[in-house]
């Protein structure tokens, strides 16, 4: 297992669970079919991109997860632990401050869903939503909302 096929398993269930499409559908008025793979500047993200998912990773550590071992190795050190952070930001536009404030408060619900039926993407030891941290009307009528999502891996030899 390795961080590359965690994530490219989470890219795509962004837009491939039926379920989640139609939860941020429902949330954001549109649906979302786009995923952008590196964190690129909001200024250089034309209109006709949005709505989108921008995703990037974050840091990473050794973990106990696997082994209950503070270094994450296990006996003979043929695997390690690790925890990883994915950041993935939806960005969309929204005129009216209400509406948007609505569609921010419905997506912890979906993306959360969306790991409790889906908690190994790629074969991961797990994935979970952690946290989220909504722009609250700052870049009006872009909408930004970032959600950090805790991955755990073991990488073996």
């Amino acid at each position: 297992m390795d961080v590359a096929t965690t994530t490219t398993a989470i890219r795509a269930l962004l837009t491939g669970d039926a379920t989640f499409a139609a939860d941020i559908a429902a949330a954001i008025g549109q649906p979302v079919a786009r995923v952008l793979r590196a964190n690129t500047p909001w200024e250089q993200i034309s209109a006709n991109q949005l709505p989108c998912f921008v995703m990037e990773q974050g840091d990473g550590a050794t973990s106990s997860w696997a082994s209950g071992d503070e270094s994450g190795l296990v006996i003979g050190h043929r695997s390690q632990a690790f925890s990883y952070e994915l950041d993935i930001c939806l960005l969309w536009n929204e005129q009216n401050r209400e509406t948007a404030a609505d569609q921010r408060a419905a997506l912890p619900g979906a993306l959360g869903r969306l790991f409790l039926r889906n908690p190994q993407p790629g074969g991961c030891n797990a994935a979970w939503l952690k946290e989220w941290m909504p722009d609250q009307g700052v870049r009006h009528p872009l909408q930004c909302w970032v959600a950090r999502v805790h991955c755990e891996i073991t990488i073996e030899d």
